[in-house]
C-alpha cells in the first residue's frame, strides 16, 4: 500500500468519522474569528534606513514645538463669490468656532491658535488697526516639519499683548462694510509687503490667486491637534483625534452659504479605509460566491455536488480567517483579497476530486467507495504537490519589506493547506456519504464529465495536436515569451498613495440592496483638490546637512542649492510662482529685511556683497537665533554647548506629482555638497522615503519570483524523479508556468500597470497558481503513457481528462479573482484582474504549449516501455 493509499482508503471506509473529525476542528478555528483586529494601513518598511534617521533628525532638531501634533487641511471654495467677500470671511470664522466648541474636537485641540486661516488674519489685522489705526504685528511663522508645524501656518505672540478671540473676530468683520473688509484684506495681500503676516496669508491662498488681489475662488483653514505621539502613518492617529477630525467634516458639511470644504487629514484615512474593506466584503463575497455558484452548477451540473463545494469552501474560510485570529494577525486591505483567493483555489481541488471522481465512476461500475478511493490515489499526490508548490508560492512574500505583505504570505499559505484537508478529505469523505446514501434509493447517475464530449472536446483536443508540429507551437511560445520578458523590463514601479483610497462608488451600486450599498467616500477627491491647489505637509522634502555648517562654503552650497531647487517643475510655487524653498539663507535674509540690528551684522558678514555671509559665520548664526529663534532653530541646529551641527534645506513639491519627479529636486540638491569639505548632505522626507519603498518593490518582485522559481524547479525535480524516474520531467513543468509569467508582465507592461505594493505578489503568486495546472497536467500524462498508451492517446486523455478539469477550473478561479476588478480600492482592482489574467495564461500554456513540450520529451527523453499497438479503454474513440 503506497503512503497516499492510506489517506484514501480512511477517507472512503471512515467517511462518516471523517465528516465529524472536519467539523469539530472547523469549530475550534471558528473560535478564532472574533478575535480578528481591523487595521486601516499596510505597514511600512520594517527596520531603519538612513533616510528614515535623517527624517526623523530633520523633524526633531528643527522644530520649537514639544508637543506632538498632527493637521488638517480644509480648503473653502466659493464657485459663486468670492472666497475673500466680508460673507465668506465671517462665515469661516464661525466655522472655527463651531470646530473649537465642538465637543469631541475641542479635547484633542492645541491650546493656542488651533485653527488658522485667512480670515483669521483679517479679522486680527482690522482689529489691530482699529485699536492702533496700523496692521498687527503678528508674528507669523511657516511650514515646517511637524504635522503643527510642517507645512501649517502658526501664530505666535510676538510683539502682539493678546490674540483677540473668535467670538471678537467675528463681530469685528460684522460691524465692517464689504469695502472696509476689502481694503484690510488687500493691506494683508499687499505683494510689497514683506511681513510674516502676508508671508503666512500667501501660503494660505491657492496658486493661482494673483498676488495684490483681494479675491479668491478658495482659501485653506488649518486644524492643528495634540497627539499622544510622533505621528508617521495614518495608522498612528489614535480614535479620539480621529473622531474629531470627522467631527470637523460633519460640522463642514452643515455650514450655510455657498462654500464648498475640501477637508483633508491622516485621521480621515482609516475610518475611510474601513468602511472601504467592509463594503467590498459586502460586495465582493456575494458577487464572488454568485459566480462559484454558477460556474459549478455549469461544471457539476448536480446540485448536491454543488452544495458540497460550497459547503467546503466555507469550511476552507473558517480555518483560515480563524486562524487569523488565533495568530493575532491584522485584517488590512490587503486581507481583502485573502477569501476571494482561497474561493477561487478551493472550487481549483473540488473540480480535480469530483471530475476524477466521475471518470473513475464512468470507466468501472464497481462502486462508490471503490470510485472516489482511485480517484484520490490519482489525484492526490498531485494534490499534495500543487500545494506544495503554492504555499512556495505564497510564502515567497516573506521576502518583501512590508510586515503585512509577509503577513498575507503566511494566511495564505495555512489558506491554501486548509484547501486540501477540506477537499482532500472531508470532501470526498461527504461526497461518499451522499452518493452511498443516494445509491441505497437507485439514484446511481453521474454527470458526463464536462470536455468529455461535444465542442469543449473538439477545442481542448487542439492541445493533443502537439505531436504533429510540437516545433512550431514551443517556437511560436518562444517568440511571445521573449516579447513578454522584454516589456517585463518596462513595468514601471510606482504605488500612488491614492492606491488605498477608495473611489466614488460606481453608479451600478445604487442598484444593489440597502444593506449592501457602499459608504460614501469622499477623502480621495478632497486629497486631489488640497494637493492641486495648496501646499501638503506630506510633500515636502528636506536635505539635512551635516557638519561643519558654521563654513563660509556651505553657505555657498547653500545658495546653489535654491537655484538648482528651483529649476525643477515639481517644487511647489505658490502665488506668483515663487518656489516654495526655505534654507538658511533665506530665513536668515527675511530676518536681516524686519531687523535693523541683524541685517547689520548679517551684511558685515558679506565682504564681497553678493548676498551670502563669508566670514565669522558662527556668530552670523548667533544673532540670527537671539533675533528670529522661530525660523533660525527650523533651519539652523544649535546643540546646547552652542555648537553649530547642522541645516535643514526644505523643499515643497507638488502635491499630485509622482514620487520620482518630487524625489528629484531633493537628490539633486543632495549631490550639490558633495564637493563641499566637511559636511555630508542626504535627502530625505515623505517623498524619499516612499521612493525608496517603491524601488525595493522592483527587488522584492525579483527576488520572491526567483525563490519561488528555484524552490519549485528543486521541488518537482525531485518529486518527478521520485515518482516518474525523470527529473528533467519536472523542469518541463516549469516551462510553460515561466511562460505564462512572462506573458503576465508583458501585458502589465502594455497596459502600464505598475509593479505596486499588492501588484508585486503578482510574480511569485503566477508561478504558485500556474504551477498546479501544469502537475496535473504532467502527472496526468505520466500516469497514461505508464499505462501503455502511445504519446497521441495519452496526449488526447490529459487534455480531455484533466484538461476538462482545468478548463472549468480556470474559467471558476479567474471569476473568482475577477471579482476582485469590483473591489472600491484600486490596488485590489489590478491585483484582482492581474491574477485573473495570470490564471488565464496559466491554463493556455499548460493546454496548448505543455502537450508540445511533453511530446518532445516523449521522444527524445524515453522512459516508459514502447507500445506498438495503442491500448483502448473505454470512452476512447
Amino acid at each position: 500500500m503506497s503512503w497516499i493509499d492510506r489517506p484514501a482508503a480512511v477517507v472512503t471506509e471512515h467517511s462518516i468519522a471523517v465528516v465529524l473529525v472536519v467539523l469539530v476542528v472547523t469549530g475550534a478555528f471558528g473560535a478564532g474569528l472574533g478575535q480578528i483586529e481591523q487595521s486601516s494601513s499596510v505597514s511600512g518598511l520594517s527596520g531603519e534606513s538612513d533616510v528614515a534617521e535623517a527624517y526623523d533628525d530633520a523633524r526633531t532638531n528643527f522644530s520649537t514645538r514639544e508637543a506632538n501634533t498632527t493637521t488638517s487641511l480644509i480648503a473653502v471654495h466659493n464657485e459663486s463669490d468670492n472666497a475673500l467677500s466680508r460673507a465668506s470671511l465671517v462665515r469661516t470664522l464661525r466655522y472655527q468656532r463651531a470646530l473649537e466648541r465642538n465637543e469631541t474636537l475641542a479635547p484633542t485641540l492645541t491650546a493656542d491658535e488651533a485653527t488658522v486661516s485667512i480670515a483669521s488674519l483679517v479679522a486680527r489685522a482690522a482689529i489691530g488697526a482699529e485699536e492702533r489705526e496700523e496692521l498687527c504685528n503678528c508674528t507669523i511663522t511657516g511650514w515646517s516639519d511637524s504635522p503643527r508645524t510642517d507645512g501649517n501656518v502658526t501664530a505666535g505672540a510676538g510683539g502682539e499683548a493678546s490674540s483677540p478671540t473668535l467670538d471678537e473676530q467675528i463681530a469685528q468683520l460684522a460691524s465692517m462694510d464689504q469695502r472696509e473688509v476689502a481694503a484690510v484684506v488687500g493691506h494683508v495681500l499687499d505683494p510689497e509687503v514683506t511681513s510674516q503676516t502676508s508671508r503666512a496669508a500667501y501660503q494660505l491662498l491657492p496658486r493661482g490667486y494673483e498676488p495684490g488681489s483681494t479675491t479668491a475662488d478658495s482659501h485653506l483653514i488649518v486644524v492643528t491637534q495634540e497627539t499622544d505621539g510622533e505621528v508617521r502613518a495614518a495608522a498612528a492617529i489614535s480614535e479620539e483625534v480621529s473622531a474629531g477630525q470627522q467631527a470637523a467634516r460633519a460640522i463642514a458639511t452643515d455650514q450655510p452659504g455657498s462654500e464648498s470644504y475640501y477637508i483633508y487629514s491622516r485621521g480621515l484615512v482609516s475610518p475611510q479605509q474601513n468602511a472601504a474593506m467592509s463594503d467590498s466584503l459586502g460586495i465582493l463575497g456575494p458577487m464572488a460566491l454568485l459566480f462559484v455558484l454558477l460556474s459549478l452548477s455549469i461544471a457539476y451540473r448536480d446540485p448536491i455536488d454543488v452544495v458540497l463545494g460550497l459547503i467546503g469552501v466555507g469550511v476552507v474560510l473558517v480555518w483560515t480567517m480563524g486562524s487569523l485570529g488565533w495568530l493575532g494577525i491584522a485584517f488590512n486591505q490587503t486581507m481583502v483579497a485573502v477569501p476571494i483567493l482561497l474561493i477561487g483555489l478551493s472550487v481549483d481541488y473540488a473540480l480535480h476530486v469530483v471530475m476524477r471522481y466521475r471518470e473513475e465512476r464512468g470507466e468501472r461500475d464497481d462502486g462508490v467507495r471503490s470510485a472516489m478511493r482511485r480517484s484520490l490515489v490519482g489525484v492526490g499526490p498531485a494534490l499534495v504537490l500543487v500545494t506544495l508548490t503554492t504555499a512556495i508560492g505564497f510564502l515567497a512574500n516573506l521576502t518583501s519589506p512590508l510586515g503585512d505583505i509577509r503577513s498575507f504570505g503566511i494566511v495564505t499559505a495555512i489558506g491554501i493547506v486548509a484547501t486540501l484537508a477540506v477537499f482532500g478529505l472531508f470532501v470526498p469523505a461527504a461526497k461518499t456519504v451522499t452518493s452511498s446514501l443516494l445509491a441505497r434509493f437507485g439514484f446511481t447517475d453521474t454527470p458526463a464529465v464536462l470536455g468529455s464530449t461535444g465542442f469543449v472536446r473538439r477545442v481542448l483536443g487542439t492541445g493533443a495536436a502537439a505531436r504533429r508540429a510540437p516545433f512550431v507551437v514551443v517556437a511560436i511560445a518562444l517568440l511571445v515569451g521573449a516579447g513578454g520578458a522584454y516589456g517585463a523590463t518596462q513595468v514601471d514601479v510606482a504605488t500612488p498613495q491614492t492606491a488605498f483610497m477608495a473611489d466614488d462608488p460606481p453608479a451600478w451600486t445604487e442598484e444593489l440592496p440597502a444593506s449592501m450599498q457602499p459608504s460614501e467616500f469622499y477623502l480621495k477627491d478632497n486629497r486631489a483638490f488640497v494637493y492641486a491647489n495648496f501646499q501638503a505637509p506630506d510633500k515636502q522634502g528636506f536635505v539635512l546637512v551635516e557638519g561643519a555648517v558654521d563654513s563660509p562654503t556651505v553657505l555657498e552650497g547653500v545658495a546653489a542649492a535654491n537655484e538648482t531647487a528651483a529649476e525643477y517643475d515639481a517644487v511647489f510655487a505658490g502665488p506668483g510662482g515663487t518656489p516654495e524653498i526655505v534654507t538658511p539663507l533665506s530665513a536668515m535674509r527675511q530676518a536681516a529685511r524686519q531687523n535693523e540690528t541683524f541685517n547689520a551684522t548679517f551684511h558685515g558678514a558679506d565682504t564681497d556683497g553678493d548676498g551670502i555671509p563669508d566670514r565669522d559665520v558662527a556668530t552670523v548664526y548667533d544673532a540670527f537665533h537671539d533675533t528670529a529663534p522661530d525660523l533660525a532653530t527650523r533651519t539652523v541646529h544649535r546643540t546646547e554647548d552652542g555648537r553649530y551641527t547642522a541645516i535643514r534645506i526644505r523643499i515643497a513639491t507638488e502635491g499630485n506629482r509622482d514620487r520620482d519627479a518630487a524625489v528629484a529636486p531633493l537628490l539633486a540638491v543632495s549631490t550639490g555638497f558633495d564637493d563641499v569639505d566637511g559636511v555630508d548632505a542626504i535627502a530625505t522626507g515623505q517623498p524619499v522615503i516612499s521612493k525608496n519603498l517603491n524601488d525595493g518593490l522592483a527587488t522584492t518582485m525579483v527576488e520572491s519570483l526567483t525563490l519561488t522559481l528555484v524552490v519549485v524547479l528543486a521541488l518537482l525535480a525531485i518529486v518527478f524523479r521520485l515518482r516518474e524516474g525523470s527529473a528533467a520531467l519536472g523542469a518541463l513543468t516549469l516551462a510553460p508556468v515561466v511562460l505564462s509569467v512572462t506573458w503576465l508582465l508583458g501585458t502589465m507592461a502594455a497596459l502600464d500597470i505598475p509593479i505596486g505594493l499588492i501588484t508585486a505578489m503578482v510574480g511569485s503568486l503566477s508561478v504558485g497558481l500556474g504551477v498546479d495546472y501544469a502537475i496535473h497536467v504532467s502527472e496526468r500524462f505520466a500516469e497514461e503513457r505508464a499505462a501503455d498508451h502511445t504519446t497521441e492517446r495519452a496526449l488526447q486523455r490529459t487534455v480531455t481528462g484533466t484538461g476538462s478539469a482545468l478548463l472549468s477550473s480556470a474559467v471558476t478561479t479567474a471569476a473568482g479573482f475577477g471579482v476582485l476588478s469590483f473591489s472600491l480600492l484600486p490596488a485590489l482592482q489590478q491585483f484582482g484582474f492581474i491574477l485573473a489574467t495570470g490564471i488565464v495564461y496559466s491554463f493556455l500554456a499548460c493546454i496548448y504549449v505543455q502537450p508540445s513540450l511533453l511530446a518532445l520529451w516523449d521522444e527524445y527523453v524515453p522512459t516508459w516501455s514502447e507500445t506498438t499497438e495503442p491500448s483502448v479503454s473505454p470512452g476512447d474513440d
